[in-house]
């Protein structure tokens, strides 16, 4: 909808063309997902697992850390505006290491945002474009980290959307009838990609958690915890992914 029609409910995001995030702050553009203070804690668990997180509250102490190379690897799926990859990227390198980072979504909107905001990352970004629900996605990667924050509205939910929220594109929205379209081929990419004892952590709904933490374990991952916002809701999930082959 064109900014001169815009009405009360038009998000303020667009109307200003930014979004405050973790210690960023993200240019945004219509037709991509707003970022939202509750998806801080998919970076704040991020972090966590590779300890680098300083003073961690809430939830994400239930995480150790896992990973403790100075050259960390991350994947972004479904990257939006490419917050959650480059405020976990940006804080990695804050804490010494180095990192390899790309951004990977299916929408031309979103990458061109993220190529926007790649401005603010301290290391280098590598924008993908691929359909992350297509059995033929190659991303041609290997990664220690996998983070995303998919689409997970239910076809019900879409039907009850503030009028706000009706304005950010359906594609990064609706997860299908249950919301859980994403998490089977997230993990799958996970098994795929993640180097043995990588981690995937990802976000959903605050009704999902049970069901992603089962697409989890049913995959072979395992330290599956989901963790709670600061809100109380169930709102994370994270995996470690293990090889005992050879």
């Amino acid at each position: 909808m064109p900014k001169t029609m815009c009405g009360k409910d038009y998000p303020s995001a667009y109307q200003d063309g930014y979004a405050d995030f973790y210690y960023e702050r993200y240019k945004v553009t219509e037709g991509v997902l707003i970022p939202r203070p509750d998806t801080e804690l998919l970076v704040e668990a991020a972090l966590m697992l590779c300890g680098a997180l300083d003073c961690p509250m809430g939830d994400v102490m239930k995480l150790k850390p896992v990973i403790s190379s100075k050259k960390i690897s991350l994947i972004d799926l479904c990257a939006g505006t490419g917050c959650v990859g480059i405020s976990t990227a940006n804080a990695l390198v804050s804490s010494g290491r180095e990192v390899e980072l790309a951004e990977v979504d299916i929408s031309d909107d979103a990458l061109a945002c993220v190529r926007d905001n790649s401005d603010i990352c301290l290391t280098d970004v590598n924008i993908i474009k691929a359909d992350i629900l297509s059995g033929d996605a190659d991303l041609g990667l290997k990664a220690d980290i996998i983070t995303s924050n998919p689409p997970y509205v239910t076809d019900q939910e879409m039907t009850e959307l503030p009028k706000s929220v009706t304005y950010e594109p359906e594609l990064a929205l609706r997860g299908g009838a249950d919301g859980m379209m994403f998490y089977g081929r997230l993990c799958s990419i996970g098994n795929s990609v993640l180097n043995n004892g990588g981690v995937l952590v990802v976000e959903h709904g605050y009704r999902q958690q049970e069901q992603v933490i089962k697409v989890f374990e049913d995959n072979g991952y395992t330290c599956v915890t989901g963790l709670c916002d600061y809100g109380g809701n169930p709102r994370v999930t994270a995996g470690i992914r293990r090889s005992y082959a050879g």
